[in-house]
């Protein structure tokens, strides 16, 4: 932050426009207005830079003349990123609040672009008060007018990009027109901007946001003034580079945009770019620089789809889809995305729990619906995944054949290498918590979702233990909504129905009782539950309650009737995808003739 003396130049004119536009100001004639401007300095912020910080005492107003602020609310435990909740655009004042209640700043405040600011110090603005008594009931309406606007529901998502190829050889060019045309299909025009544009005023950049629905900045491969500029002014950074090549994964211009000691850091987002294959199996994660990212993106330039998904993703209108778990009723989850392709509905992210977090990561990697059939009858109809009983010391399965079957079907595949951005869950015993999982060995994770306490032996991760995800959190709504890209449709498995027992049996069978049925009665159900039932029950009915708030926060809401579905029929297989694909056509079509419907039809 810089303070210049003022001068009779452009900057001089924004002050004057914004003057007469201000609250504080605009009761004043002409005179007490050429008054006051000799009263007040001029601060440059470049992009970033903090104006003010939390806690700090209140020794000044301030008026925005060109540019954008930020006001950001710090999370209780300082852990999280501060929170963007107002902007502060041309006209417009900040710092009043602190400055009336004679009190410390509340909220940090920094430039989201390169600004022009003007400060009006603690003596001056009691003295303005003093000589013009209109000022401070102006003031106070404006005030008070703000306070009662509504806080939006959804996070501010970008609308300015900067995309930053890692290296000459990254066809940047070509990526930043097929990315215009996708953010052109979400909003009604956007503006690329290069290097000579370089000389422009503040006011000009703005100008350009405001005419526009999304601006690309495109930066230089290396840190030239214009990359800096470019760096300053955007939302989000949008790395890309070549997945085959071996360029170093953090470059000068990441980590200065990763620099401590700011009141906020800008969305970071890589974009690996595959010519005509997707990601080999464990080739993502050292392209992912330890973190810095926000998140990645797998893009074939080729394929359409990938362009228009991640534009999606990049501005908070995409679609994710969540899997509960639920035994084989979860087959029904192939049947709601068989009918969600069929409908144009996009899949742009995808998460889930046990067997919903298994038929989510077919959908992750991009399996066809002939494939995912093809594959989940073979895994789980042809060939019964739970047989490999053992002493039932830990579980009454060995789960030896499940994680076979896990890794066959997905290899020594990261999470990191899915095409679609995925997460799983499962309880961590030690912890207490359900863990959300985004990175690390696929198969893994995926055989600690399913292993329901005492069927299949806990998954054991840096002494930490790991069982079904359905334990804590059987249907993560709240998990995808975090990540705040846009509408999220939840499939629920009811669980109902699951267990019963005869109306005559009131005491447990011995087992002279059991061998008697088996011999003379095989023929006929068992009129008490099995053990294996009664463990997988009663490892979902803990989250229940819980599952019926993520109900309520699901945008679109998806629950296939299942209850004449026993939770451990694989042969009801067929049944359920039916179930899951009628019923998704039926809500899809509801959804579509609702007012934000068109949300979900973006493909």
């Amino acid at each position: 932050m810089s303070i210049v003396a003022p001068s009779e130049d452009s900057s001089r004119l924004r002050l004057r426009r914004a003057l007469q536009h201000a609250p504080l100001f605009a009761e004043l004639d002409t005179k007490s207005l050429m008054a006051v401007e000799r009263e007040l300095a001029l601060l440059v912020l470049p992009g970033g830079t903090p104006l003010f910080r939390q806690g700090e005492a209140a020794d000044a107003v301030y008026l925005v003349a060109s540019g954008c602020l930020g006001v950001f609310r710090h999370q209780e435990d300082e852990v999280d990123e501060p929170i963007l909740i107002a902007e502060i655009t041309p006209g417009n004042i900040v710092g009043e609040m602190s400055l009336l209640s004679e009190s410390e700043r509340t909220r940090s405040v920094a430039a989201l672009r390169d600004s022009e600011v003007w400060r009006l110090s603690r003596t001056n603005f009691d003295s303005l008060t003093a000589r013009h008594h209109e000022v401070l009931p102006t003031l106070m309406r404006y005030v008070a007018a703000r306070n009662a606007a509504p806080l939006g529901k959804r996070r501010r998502q970008p609308r300015t990009f900067a995309i930053l190829p890692a290296g000459p050889g990254v066809p940047a060019a070509r990526f930043a027109v097929l990315l215009a045309g996708a953010l052109g299909r979400i909003g009604n025009q956007v503006q690329m901007l290069g290097s000579d544009s370089l000389d422009e005023e503040p006011e000009w950049f703005a100008r350009c946001e405001m005419d526009s629905s999304f601006v690309l900045y495109r930066a230089d491969p290396t840190l030239t003034p214009w990359t800096e500029l470019c760096l300053r002014q955007a939302d989000c950074l949008v790395v890309v580079r070549d997945a085959d090549s071996g360029l170093p994964t953090r470059l000068p211009f990441e980590i200065e945009a990763a620099r401590s000691g700011a009141v906020f850091h800008r969305r970071r987002e890589l974009v690996l770019l595959h010519e005509g294959h997707d990601p080999a199996p464990g080739s993502t994660t050292a392209a992912l620089a330890g973190g810095l990212y926000g998140q990645h993106h797998h893009v074939r330039l080729d394929v359409h789809s990938d362009i228009d998904r991640l534009g999606r993703l990049l501005t908070g209108h995409a679609v994710g889809l969540v899997m509960a778990g639920g035994g084989a009723r979860a087959f029904t989850h192939i049947g709601v995305v068989k009918a969600m392709r069929a409908s144009g509905v996009p899949i742009d992210l995808i998460g889930g729990t046990s067997m919903g977090a298994i038929v989510a990561a077919g959908v992750a990697a991009r399996w066809a619906d002939e494939e995912l059939v093809s594959r989940f009858r073979r895994s789980f109809v042809d060939t019964n995944p739970l047989s490999d009983y053992t002493i039932p010391a830990i579980s009454l399965f060995a789960g030896r054949r499940v994680g076979r079957l896990l890794r066959t079907a997905f290899d020594e595949r990261d999470i990191e290498d899915l095409i679609l951005p995925f997460f799983c869950v499962t309880a961590n015993l030690t912890t207490s918590s359900a863990d959300v999982h985004t990175v690390g060995r696929l198969w893994r994770w995926l055989r600690a979702s399913v292993s329901i306490p005492g069927v299949l032996p806990p998954f054991n991760q840096a002494g930490e233990v790991h069982v079904d995800g359905g334990v804590i959190d059987n249907f993560p709504v709240r998990a995808m909504r975090r990540l705040g890209r846009g509408v999220t449709i939840g499939v629920d498995i009811d669980t109902g129905g699951a267990l019963a027992a005869g109306a005559g049996v009131m005491e447990p069978w011995s087992a002279w009782e059991f061998f008697r049925r088996l011999i003379w009665r095989r023929d006929e159900t068992l009129p008490i539950p099995s053990i294996v039932r009664i463990l997988l029950r009663s490892a979902l009915v803990a989250s229940t309650e819980r599952a019926q708030q993520d109900r309520a926060a699901a945008d679109l809401l998806i629950v296939p009737p299942m209850s004449h579905i026993d939770l451990l029929d694989w042969t009801s297989f067929d049944a359920a995808v039916e179930v899951g694909y009628r019923t998704t056509m039926e809500c899809l079509e509801k959804a579509r003739a609702a007012p934000a419907g068109a949300r979900l039809f973006l493909a």
